[in-house]
């Protein structure tokens, strides 16, 4: 029952990331097919979630504290996005006329047969990876205990994942991001374990946002030719099922798509490497830039492993864009300097944190 409970949270957490999606891409006047339109309101939501969490977080609050605040910020921001949402519907202001559309061109028998097989070939990596889910030893046991211990004590990583002890002060490396406390949090007020909530809802999660990632890729550099996307993710999928090879991409999303790190691996920096790409092709566009600062923004909240990929992956765009181009463009670099600010702000906060300088005591 509480798999199934899960389920439906997960449903949920998707009409969520649709109308915030929908907000952000009314505001920037952009127009990306559904499955961009949901990875935009997953980093939406995990960005607002660490401004409310990390707050908490650092003044040792109380875990019930953190689930009240943020279901009332939560519901704010989904009253504001459906009044935005209903407004420009009803209104329809010049230059918005394509923000919500949908496509005018009915996709033919072959797309919507290839658009099947597509759909088919996910569901079967989503129970591929539900199925072969495993125990990575301490890791497994440190993440999953975080969130048990953070439910039982009513606290956010005042005490060890592992031993269960209370610590002498914060781990940064940690409560640095509040991913981990989405699922505490959820586990709370459902009273769903929070081990069934990260292994199935959290797992689920990932394999399908992957796939929302690589569909709105293929689309870009296909030019919106549904075909070719749907082909292009169901070689995808049976790679990534059948590259059983340690420590790739494929192994997190099916063997440890519950962590963040597979989320990283998978969905964080495929993201960003796709919205490189198309400020390769447009750099002048600010709307991408400001999608690319959003999911820089959220990157660490969804995985601590994003604080040096994330800015090393702009500063390697920003480089070989010099040397192609052969020449400084000051708005590029500009650009992608502010992208890379959100990481550098938290790598300051970490390193003071290691060096003894900045201190959170329990």
């Amino acid at each position: 029952m509480q798999i199934f409970f899960s389920i439906c949270i997960l449903v949920i957490s998707f009409f969520v990331f649709d109308l915030l999606g929908r907000e952000f891409c009314i505001g920037c006047r952009l127009n990306p097919v559904l499955p961009e339109r949901i990875c935009i309101g997953f980093f939406l939501y995990f960005s607002h979630f660490q401004i409310v969490a990390e707050c908490l977080i650092l003044t040792k609050q109380k875990l019930h504290v953190l689930a009240v605040v943020w279901i009332i910020v939560l519901l704010i921001l989904l009253g504001l996005s459906g009044i935005c949402v209903y407004m420009i519907q009803e209104i329809k202001p010049p230059g918005y006329e394509m923000v919500l559309s949908k496509e005018k061109v009915r996709p033919t028998t072959a797309a919507c047969l290839l658009l099947a097989v597509m759909a088919a070939a996910i569901v079967c990596e989503c129970v591929s990876a539900v199925l072969m889910q495993r125990n990575i030893g301490w890791d497994f046991a440190y993440y999953i205990g975080n969130m048990t211990t953070s439910v039982a004590t009513d606290t956010m990583y005042l005490y060890d994942g592992s031993s269960g002890l209370l610590r002498d002060h914060l781990e940064m490396r940690y409560a640095l991001s509040a991913f981990y406390m989405n699922t505490a949090w959820i586990s709370q007020i459902t009273g769903i374990s929070a081990l069934v909530l990260q292994k199935y809802m959290m797992g689920i999660l990932c394999v399908l946002l992957t796939n929302a990632v690589v569909y709105s890729f293929a689309m870009e550099v296909f030019h919106r030719d549904q075909r070719k996307a749907a082909v292009l993710v169901t070689i995808t999928i049976l790679l990534t099922i059948f590259w059983d090879v340690y420590d790739t991409t494929a192994q997190f999303l099916i063997l440890r798509n519950y962590e963040a790190k597979a989320y990283c691996a998978n969905v964080v920096l495929p993201m960003v490497c796709y919205l490189m790409y198309r400020l390769w092709k447009n750099g002048n566009d600010l709307r991408i830039w400001a999608e690319l600062f959003l999911v820089t923004f959220a990157s660490v909240p969804v995985s601590m492993s994003s604080l040096v990929l994330v800015p090393t992956l702009i500063g390697l765009m920003l480089l070989a864009h010099l040397i192609v181009e052969r020449r400084w463009d000051v708005e590029f670099v500009k650009h992608g300097v502010l992208c890379m600010m959100p990481n550098v702000c938290y790598f300051a906060v970490y390193f003071a944190s290691t060096r003894g300088w900045l201190i959170v005591e329990v």
